[in-house]
């Protein structure tokens, strides 16, 4: 495992937000009927997680304010982190959270991935059992 401190140039910040936004356009898709479902998923995703989902006054959002926040052109209104993690409730794509956990040099692990990694670990565990075994047996 890798330790990064604050300092480290591992950190490639400044298209992190701009791929984000790309993705979220990319899964929300072009059209008004589309995002207007969104919004209101994202709107469900808040009210039961009891979160705003933008730093103003707003409880909920609309599709201007959704338009604005995926925007590639509107720098003033970046997704937050609650925006983010409610995008992923609302469209089950882990693709925004992809891009910002690479920015910091690692990645997220699904189902299938964690299943592989134990399955591997069991394997090496297994193997390493083996041949401590076989030491024993020989020094007998």
């Amino acid at each position: 495992m890798r330790h990064l401190s604050l300092f480290d140039s591992a950190f490639n910040l400044a298209g992190v937000m701009p791929s984000v936004k790309a993705a979220m356009r990319h899964i929300a898709g072009e059209g008004d009927e589309c995002r207007k479902g969104l919004a209101d998923k994202l709107n469900q995703v808040a009210a039961r997680e009891e979160i705003r989902l933008t730093g103003g006054n707003a409880k909920f959002i609309s599709l201007d304010t959704l338009n604005k926040i995926l925007s590639p052109s509107d720098t003033s209104h970046p997704p937050s982190v609650h925006f983010i993690l409610a995008f992923w409730q609302a469209t089950k794509d882990p693709t925004p959270l992809r891009i910002i956990v690479k920015a910091a040099g690692f990645d997220l692990m699904g189902e299938d991935d964690r299943f592989d990694r134990d399955y591997g670990r069991a394997v090496r565990e297994e193997k390493a059992a083996k041949k401590r075994r076989i030491q024993l047996e020989e020094r007998q």
